[in-house]
This record gives C-alpha cells, structure tokens and sequence, in this order.
C-alpha cells in the first residue's frame, strides 16, 4: 500500500516510540520512588519517543497531502484510520489531563510526562493520516488511468 521507503519510515518511528515509550515509564517510576530523574533514561526516552513520532508523521503527511479533508469526509475514510485519529485525539486529551494532574502534585512531572504522550499521538495521528491519504489518493485516481498508476501513495 505505501513505498518501501515510507513504510521503513514508519515501522522504524513506531518502534522508537515504543522503546521511548517504555523508557520514560522505567524512569518515570524511579522518579516517583526516590523523588528524582534519572537523566540517563530522560534523554533516550526523549530522542526515541519524539524523534520516533515525527519520523511516522513527516512521511505520512507525505503520503496524505493532496484534498485531504479529515472532517468533511469522515464517513469515506477508511475505518482503521478513523479509529487511530480519534484515538489519537483521545491520547492528546489524556495526555494533557494528566499532566495537568501531575503538575499539582510535583512541578517536575509533567516533564517527564509530555513526550510519553507526545510521542504516541504523532505516531497515532501519523499512521491515521496516512491511510486516511492512501486511500483518498486511491479514490481520485481517473477510470480511464492505465493499470498500475502511481498516486501520492505510492512514493
């Protein structure tokens, strides 16, 4: 369905957030057992979690960039990629929620909080884009196009 090149991409970002991921929860529960980060496990955890989520999302805007209309046409979008945009909204919302709590109970939580989230939702909203894309690119190719025409979701 996607170019080698952006599938690469894409698996490659959504293992680094979720090695990120697991990551920040280790240094996360060492923060709330002894009170303090543990830098060795933050900065990792940052790279993979982030760098991970923007390497799903930049070829997935690539891929979905033409008259993608996520809104107007909700209902001729996939259903996989419905479920991972509103999931990915729901990890946003969560995501500030809890910081928001943490914040009250420690000013230094939220730091190691936001790109736990933060990578999840731009690899969620990324893959959600991204066949949300393919599949209107799929959609505007012409009936009389030769077979085996390349769309945008094809690069």
């Amino acid at each position: 369905m996607f170019a080698r090149k952006t599938r690469f991409w894409m698996v490659g970002g959504t293992a680094g957030v979720v090695a990120g991921t697991a990551l920040g929860c280790l240094s996360l529960t060492k923060f709330m057992g002894n009170g303090h980060s543990e830098p060795r496990l933050l900065l990792p955890s940052l790279a993979l979690s982030l760098g991970g989520g923007y390497a799903v999302l930049f070829p997935a805007l690539r891929v979905g960039y033409h008259d993608l209309r996520i809104h107007r046409g909700w209902r001729q979008h996939p259903m996989p990629g419905r479920v991972l945009w509103v999931l990915s909204l729901a990890v946003a919302a969560a995501g500030l929620a809890t910081c928001i709590v943490a914040g009250m109970s420690s000013p230094l939580a939220p730091g190691l909080l936001v790109w736990l989230f933060m990578g999840v939702y731009l690899a969620l909203a990324g893959w959600s884009v991204a066949l949300m894309g393919a599949a209107q690119s799929l959609r505007q190719v012409p009936a009389d196009a030769p077979p085996g025409t390349v769309t945008a979701a094809g690069r």
